[in-house]
């Protein structure tokens, strides 16, 4: 599938606005978390308006990807765009775009202030890439090792 678009009317909460607690009831990692409920409802917007825009565009990405994220902010206030995209890549799996956000191999988030508030997401395979140049590593590596 060639590159896609899709938007958000808004920008979506980060994942550090869960509350973490301590009962029996676990989830999978052995944590459990309770999501206050006006940040469960951004989130199911967000799935929603993807899902609304992916009914006519019908992508389905099950092979490694790569994201770019514009995030148009009304304001200066500081946001972490490493939380909101984890929020983000979940709201995408959810709505049946990419299989699963671990596909997720290349991501570029970029941030402007705008009178306009939104999110502006593009998508498209993962092109072949080359492997990187592991020479300064591995000479990094032998100095801190002391070799």
């Amino acid at each position: 599938m060639k590159e896609v678009n899709f938007f958000l009317s808004f920008i979506p909460p980060s994942k550090a606005n869960k509350v973490k607690i301590n009962i029996r009831a676990f989830t999978k990692s052995g944590k459990r978390y309770i999501v206050p409920k006006d940040v469960s409802l951004k989130i199911n917007k967000a799935i929603w308006e993807l899902q609304m825009q992916n009914e006519k565009i019908k992508a389905h990405f099950s092979k490694p990807v790569e994201v770019h994220i514009t995030f148009l902010l009304p304001n200066k206030r500081r946001r972490d765009l490493d939380n909101i995209m984890k929020t983000l890549g979940d709201c995408l799996s959810y709505a049946g775009i990419i299989e699963d956000d671990n596909l997720i191999y290349k991501q570029t988030l970029e941030k402007f202030h705008s009178k306009e508030e939104g999110v502006i997401i593009k998508i498209k395979n993962l092109r072949k890439r080359k492997e990187p140049d592991l020479s300064l590593l591995k000479e990094y590596k032998r100095t801190i090792n002391g070799n």
